[in-house]
């Protein structure tokens, strides 16, 4: 097994000021695809609830989408975090970086 690194990154589907979907998990899904076609990155997505606090103190729950990439460059992970917090208006994203021993069989 190669020593490599892993990368999750955690958006949520909410626009922060509307509170709302403005930009659907269908479309996010489709941005995110693109972007590791283009880089040549192994990813993976799956759906989830989740909640935070909210920069005004309200709590919000919403559906977030999660993003796993193993081998990537640093600078392309924060490059796509900042661009889905942009297209998603968030006040961020969350990224999650571990040292992982993977083969691809």
């Amino acid at each position: 097994m190669k020593e490599n690194r892993e990368y999750q990154i955690y958006i949520g589907c909410h626009d922060s000021q509307l509170f709302t979907e403005v930009v659907s998990e269908d479309e996010l899904r489709e941005t995110v695809t693109r972007f590791f076609r283009q880089y040549k990155i192994d990813f993976s997505m799956y759906s989830a609830k989740g909640g935070y606090l909210h920069e005004d103190g309200s709590f919000v729950y919403e559906n977030s989408l999660c993003i796993n990439i193993i081998g990537a460059d640093d600078l392309d992970i924060i490059r796509l975090a900042k661009s889905i917090s942009m297209l998603m208006n968030q006040e961020c994203s969350l990224v999650v970086k571990e040292s992982v021993k993977a083969d691809f069989r």
